[in-house]
């Protein structure tokens, strides 16, 4: 697990994932399969959390014991009227802070998750999380430079996972730039960060190839597809029927992920993770063979490439198949 802050990303290990827009479902039934189906476009954002409420290196008798910061669009610290999440952060002892993590829904604080931070020595932190999709344990490690400012790397189970610069790493402030790696050591990302936020980055796929660059996870406007939801909703599902797809005897999940470029074509579609060929490829096709286009995000009043993941969660439990429906921009296929 890799423990960030307020920067929106990639996940890296088992980050987060979190829905932070509202559901906009739309509801289509299909009586020759007896099947429900609610589709909602939402996008997934797939973050770690960068918070920045103490100082980098040293906790001391004066330092507050409890601290809360808020942060909004693409890592932005802001006030509690713009914030979409909000992070607490108490210090327990000169070894040990916990940093507790809000989203906010319906206009009230949700608790995602918890991690401990234990000082092992002048230079090292362990970092533990607690919560949902929080698994695993993170070493990070840290240099104070001739400038003051720092530069830190992190490991899970003895892989590098992500190194560069920060203004804080408990927690983590990223100021600078910062390479993410994959497992098997490949580089997946080089970004450039301004106060925590997202300045720019270059990416590349696990087997080395290169990726699309300079696009966001976070955005003051979301993408949206024309002609509309419906649409989307009914190419889908004609793919899964066209191709003969056995949904009931189907358990667990694709995940699906592409860029939605600046001038609303969408590029970059791949699996992240899949459940074997005849699954992957027709939901992958099933964006690639989407007519229509989508309406760029913005940031800043500027359109900007925006990577947007989707979810599909194949759930079977019994004999008879009674609905398949979109749950917080993830698609659930249910038996039971």
């Amino acid at each position: 697990m890799i423990f960030n802050a307020i920067y929106f990303r990639r996940s890296l290990g088992n980050s987060y994932i979190y829905n932070t827009r509202k559901e906009n479902s739309i509801n289509l039934i299909n009586q020759a399969m007896n099947l429900k189906y609610s589709f909602a476009t939402g996008t997934l954002l797939i973050f770690s959390f960068l918070f920045v409420a103490i100082p980098a290196v040293a906790q001391t008798a004066h330092t507050p014991k409890e601290t809360s910061i808020y942060i909004g669009t693409n890592g932005k610290l802001t006030d509690a009227d713009q914030a979409i999440f909000m992070q607490k952060t108490i210090v327990k002892s000169s070894k040990v802070t916990i940093v507790q993590t809000y989203h906010l829904s319906d206009a009230k604080w949700e608790k995602l998750y918890s991690e401990n931070f234990k000082r092992l020595n002048d230079s090292t932190f362990l970092v533990r999380g607690t919560g949902e999709n929080t698994k695993g344990t993170t070493i990070r490690t840290f240099k104070i430079q001739p400038d003051n400012s720092l530069t830190f790397r992190d490991v899970v189970k003895d892989v590098i996972v992500r190194e560069g610069s920060a203004k804080s790493v408990v927690p983590l402030f990223l100021h600078g730039q910062v390479t993410e790696y994959f497992d098997n050591g490949n580089k997946k990302s080089v970004s450039e960060f301004s106060e925590n936020q997202l300045v720019s980055n270059k990416n590349w796929l696990e087997n080395g190839e290169k990726y699309i660059d300079n696009f966001f996870y976070s955005a003051d406007i979301f993408p949206s597809f024309n002609p509309g939801n419906q649409a989307l909703n009914d190419h889908i599902l004609k793919g899964f029927k066209d191709a003969g797809i056995d949904i009931p005897a189907i358990s667990g999940s694709v995940i699906v992920g592409f860029v939605v470029m600046e001038d609303g074509t969408i590029d970059g579609i791949k699996i992240i993770s899949g459940l074997g060929p005849t699954i992957n490829n027709v939901a992958v096709e099933s964006f690639y063979s989407l007519k229509g286009s989508w309406t760029p995000a913005k940031l800043n009043n500027q359109p900007v490439r925006f990577y947007q993941v989707f979810p599909i969660n194949f759930i079977y439990k019994e004999y008879h198949l009674e609905f398949a429906e979109m749950r917080g921009a993830i698609l659930h296929f249910g038996a039971y």
